[in-house]
Formats: structure tokens, sequence, C-alpha cells
């Protein structure tokens, strides 16, 4: 590498210019070290030359190092996300001979989001490595063009767990309600995790699911009636809450982690008319319908207390929290504030960032999304709005690498001042604690 050219001092400079020079440099190792700053960087000057750079030719395969160019650069230009670059990613997925640069090419098309991408996507989720796969089903989720819907359909039968997994995850985001059959065969699925992103696709479709949920219900894998039973808790539609009646009813479903379940459901719902099947199921010959009985009707009959509102304001910025949790100031001027929820199941930062005038919302978002990826977790949710002058941006993010963990950031920017709140912690928790989490976003405000 020639020592002259100090890559790390481009891009720290944003030195665009010397760095697209230096994608072309004969120096193979320095041409990837380019195409890797320019990914970081994100500037639409060098969106042609990155074309360039991501485009295969035969000689390619006598250096494998430029397989990583082709890949930064498709990164990049996923980064960047100008729609010229879309007929080259597509080309790259199609065509390039390295597994690692279809994928990132397939990642690209989901970054850009732009539907002309749709047919090539559906094609990619027959490409014969499982990561392409993968990436092509969790971009189509991402543009959400419902024509792809039968073709993830098909993929909830892959064979790879990953693929299956992020079918369901995209079939969820299209709530389109073909998929609602196989959702619930994939509710049996071997993995847990393709088990948990069906269970959570269902849920969003709601009611629509709530018959093929209950015909379920009637299955003989207890497996599935189980789990049917999990998800019409989360719906709680009044066709749910009676089906679950009927399976603590007698005759009652024969397996206890059925009724147990369904106790837990109804429990979730907190309809008084369940009390009486919750009340016999008290006497079952199993402790665990018994302890999930008596957990249900706790809840169902816990009078709903006025949960105490309090304020965090500096003087800069100020949010309203509820008693739950639990709030410290701290002396760190990056870090504000720090809140644990209870039983220390989520906590909690507030972060502060300065003179980011030039940076929006989207820029800083999408700097936290590289951290998501450095961190193992997986993107699975963003959005972006504008309320009281500021422009906020939310992402939700899983890491199931070693227990289920979820993520939440939420950025508001307001001329050169730029706040983040981040959640972390136990999935089910965050359900537990939407309203308070939801209580903070709305109230957020960012004074000046």
């Amino acid at each position: 590498m020639d020592s002259k050219v100090n890559i790390e001092y481009l891009e720290e400079e944003k030195d665009v210019e010397g760095l697209v020079k230096a994608l072309k440099d004969p120096d193979y190792i320095l041409r990837k070290e380019a195409a890797r700053a320019l990914k970081r960087v994100g500037d639409e000057r060098a969106v042609l030359p990155l074309i360039e750079s991501l485009r295969y030719k035969t000689w390619h395969s006598d250096y494998v190092v430029l397989s990583a160019v082709r890949e930064n650069s498709a990164e990049a230009l996923g980064k960047i996300g100008d729609p010229q670059a879309i007929p080259f990613l597509i080309e790259s997925m199609e065509r390039d001979p390295d597994d690692e640069v279809r994928l990132k090419a397939a990642w690209a098309l989901g970054e850009i989001g732009d539907p002309s991408a749709v047919d090539a996507l559906i094609s990619a989720l027959e490409d014969n490595n499982w990561s392409v796969r993968r990436n092509a089903a969790n971009s189509l989720g991402i543009i959400g063009d419902k024509k792809a819907a039968p073709y993830l359909i098909k993929a909830l039968e892959d064979n790879d767990w990953h693929v299956r997994k992020y079918a369901a995850v995209a079939l969820g985001k299209m709530q389109d309600e073909r998929a609602i059959p196989v959702l619930v065969e994939t509710l049996d699925d071997e993995d847990a995790d393709v088990r948990w992103k069906a269970m959570l696709a269902l849920g969003k479709l709601g009611n629509s699911a709530v018959p093929a949920l209950i015909k379920a219900l009637q299955s003989k894998n207890w497996r599935m009636r189980a789990k049917a039973a999990e998800v019409l808790g989360k719906i709680g539609s009044e066709d749910a809450l009676f089906a679950l009646i009927e399976v603590l009813s007698k005759p009652s479903d024969c397996n206890r982690h059925v009724r147990g379940k369904a106790a837990e459901a109804l429990g979730r719902i907190g309809d008084v008319r369940g009390l009486e099947v919750l009340r016999n199921a008290q006497r079952d010959e199993y402790k665990y319908v018994r302890d999930q009985a008596d957990i249900a009707i706790q809840k169902i009959l816990k009078p709903k207390k006025e949960v105490k509102i309090l304020n965090y304001d500096n003087g800069e910025v100020s949010l309203d929290y509820s008693e739950n949790w639990e709030m410290v100031s701290t002396s760190d001027a990056k870090k504000v504030l720090r809140g644990l929820y209870a039983n220390n199941s989520i906590s909690l930062s507030l972060n502060r960032n300065t003179d980011v005038e030039e940076i929006s919302s989207q820029k800083f978002a999408e700097m936290l999304k590289d951290v998501f990826r450095m961190q193992g977790s997986e993107v699975i949710d963003e959005r972006s709005f504008e309320n009281y002058g500021m422009e906020i941006y939310e992402i939700y993010g899983e890491n199931h690498e070693v227990t289920p963990t979820s993520i939440l950031i939420v950025s508001f920017k307001k001329d050169n001042l730029l706040y983040y709140l981040w959640f972390v912690g136990d999935p089910v928790a965050f359900e537990e604690a939407n309203e308070d989490i939801q209580l903070m976003v709305d109230s957020f405000y960012i004074y000046g």
C-alpha cells in the first residue's frame, strides 16, 4: 500500500475526491480501504465511481481482495441510497460469483427501497446461498410490495431457518392475508426464532388471522395449539376470547401446556367473561395450569390504578414518564439521564449531541444502524416523523446472540442539538412498558 495515501485521514476530512482517486489505485488493498471509507462517509459524489468499482470483471477472480472492494462498494451504494445504482446492484446480485457481494447487493437494494428492484429480489430468493436469500427476503419486506407475498410464503419452507425467519418478518410487515395459513403452519417450525417471528407476523395481521388461529386450536399438534392460543391472547378480539374460553371448558384440551397458554392468554385479554373457566382451571390436575389460571385471575381482577406521571426537565429538554421508571440524572454532558423500568427489565439512557446542524435525524439513524450491525443486532422496523419542530427517527431491533433482547432508539433533532433515547431489555417487558415508552416519546421536547 502506498504510504503516502492516508485513507483514515481522507475519511476523517470527508475528502471524497481523494477517496475516489484511491478507489482506482493500482494497489487493490488501497481500493478496498477506500471503498470501506466511502461506505462510512456516504456521499452522493461517490456514486458513479462506486458503481464502476462494484462491477465484476472476469479477471477479478485472480485477486481475492477485489471481492472485498465490490462488497464494500455495494454497501456504500446502499447507504447513499441513490436510485441510479439499482440496475448495477441488480446485476451484481444476479451475476457476481462471490456470495458476500451478492448478499450485500441484496441488502443495498432494500436500503434504497425502490419497487423497481422487487422482481430481481424475488428471483434472488432462489439463490444457492442462504445469506443472499435471507437478505432478499428482508429487503422485500422493507420495500413492502405485496407482489412479493406469494414468493415469501414459499420461502417459509426454505431449508435454512434464517430465510424462513426473514420471510415471516417480511410477511408481517406486508400484512397480506394470503400468508395467514402458512404462517399458522409455521407456528410449528423446528426453529424457535422462526416460530416467534411467525407469531409476531400473525399478531400484526390481527383480526383477519383469528379464524385460522381458532381452526389451529383443533390441530393434532399440541405445540401448534399452544402457539395459536398465545397469539389469540395478543390479538384479543371477541372471537379470540370465546375460543380461548372453549379451550378451558369441559371437555377441555387434554394437553396441560395448551390449557396453560389459554389461561395465560385470557389473562392478557383481561375480560371478566373469562373468570368462570379460569376459576375452574384453578382446580386443574396440573400445577402449571393452576398457576397460569391464578396469575390470569389476578390480572383481570387487579384494579386499574392511576399511574403517577412525573416530569424530567433540565432547561434544555423535558419529557414525561410514569412512576414505573426510576430516573437518575448524571453529570455526563453526553449521557444526561439514566433510567430503569420495573424489576430492572429495561434500561434507558438519554444521550446528547451538539453541533450537529448538518446531520439530519435520518443520517444519524444510519450511523446507529451501523452500531446495531457491529453488535450483532438486527433492525426489525423503523419510521420517521416530525413533532414540535423536531425531526424524529425510531429504530427497533433485536439481538438473539445470548438471550433475546429488544432495542429501541428514538432520536430527536432540532437545529444544532440531537438527543436520543436508547431502550434495551427483555422483549416481554417491552410489550408491558409500551405505553410508558410511548409517553416519553410523545412528550419529549427540545426548547428553543
